[in-house]
């Protein structure tokens, strides 16, 4: 048993500096220029994480690659000592509160959300969203929305019984995916080059575009998206401002993967959804199968 003991004891003073190392909370470069940001050890909570982050002035000299990159390293986005910045594809995050619709006569109407479940793929792109809805008239009502590649459909359960629904409810759907803070950083790592950065009232705004429509993402001083603007074509609302607005970033899961505790998205002005989240979940298993009464579609590319 002693010798037990001495091995345990030896065993655990060996892992020490690799605990250390992981806890260190330094901002650098190393020899080959990339950025290195620490700590990034699963277990570890925001609070604990107290980085030197640079300023506005000096994300906009390193270019728009090193800025997006700190930046979605902030947002949980990127893992591993080989600096992978696909290793978030799929999210899911559970909320309640408001939504407003408008109906194709032109008339709103108001619902209270009394349970949301939203998952999404930033590869496909797709998204599921199973709501619970409360509104004039109606008692609770439940909606099953999904989107994958260019189309869309409705669902009786999460993934069983599809009733296929116009294309451009896909890209209505998918349109909230990058609207999402980790969705908005993955399109502004996809820009690479062709995102411009600019210096608004001392805080970081990126600018890209998704399929031609104009996006703008601005970030707080922990390099968190605060908005997200999109100029976008809407088959309901024609040409409008997409805004989302987001607060209360918190480390659900203790992953590093900050995600909103409140998220508001307006159209033109107009609230859509004003959502407090409850629970959010970092590469979920979520999958998109299509139902069998739609047309086949080719394998879909990245945006």
């Amino acid at each position: 048993m002693s010798t037990l003991r001495l091995v345990l004891a030896a065993a655990v003073i060996l892992m020490l500096p690799s605990v250390g190392a992981a806890q260190q909370s330094s901002t650098k470069e190393n020899q080959q220029g990339a950025i290195v940001l620490g700590p990034s050890a699963p277990g570890n909570t925001l609070a604990d994480r107290k980085t030197v982050l640079p300023t506005t002035e000096e994300l906009i000299k390193r270019g728009p690659k090193v800025a997006v990159n700190i930046a979605a390293e902030e947002m949980g986005m990127v893992r591993l000592p080989q600096r992978v910045t696909t290793g978030l594809t799929t999210l899911e995050f559970t909320a309640s509160g408001t939504m407003a619709e408008m109906g194709a006569d032109g008339k709103w109407s108001d619902y209270r959300v009394t349970k949301l479940i939203s998952g999404m793929d930033f590869v496909i792109p797709a998204c599921r969203m199973e709501m619970e809805l409360v509104g004039p008239g109606i008692r609770k009502q439940r909606e099953i929305r999904v989107a994958a590649g260019k189309q869309a459909w409705n669902e009786e359960k999460p993934g069983i019984d599809g009733t296929p629904m116009p294309d451009t409810a896909a890209v209505e759907r998918e349109r909230l995916i990058w609207l999402i803070p980790q969705g908005a950083m993955w399109a502004a790592m996809l820009a690479g080059d062709k995102a411009v950065l600019s210096n608004e009232g001392g805080r970081l705004a990126i600018s890209y575009s998704i399929d031609d429509e104009p996006v703008k993402v601005l970030l707080n001083a922990q390099l968190q998206p605060e908005r997200i603007e999109m100029q976008a074509h809407s088959s309901t609302y024609g040409n409008t401002v997409f805004a989302a607005s987001y607060m209360g970033y918190k480390d659900y899961e203790g992953y590093l993967v900050p995600f909103p505790t409140r998220m508001t998205y307006k159209a033109g002005g107009r609230t859509i959804l004003d959502l407090d989240i409850k629970s959010q979940i970092s590469n979920p298993y979520v999958i998109f199968p299509r139902p069998s009464t739609m047309r086949s579609e080719t394998a879909v590319k990245p945006r």
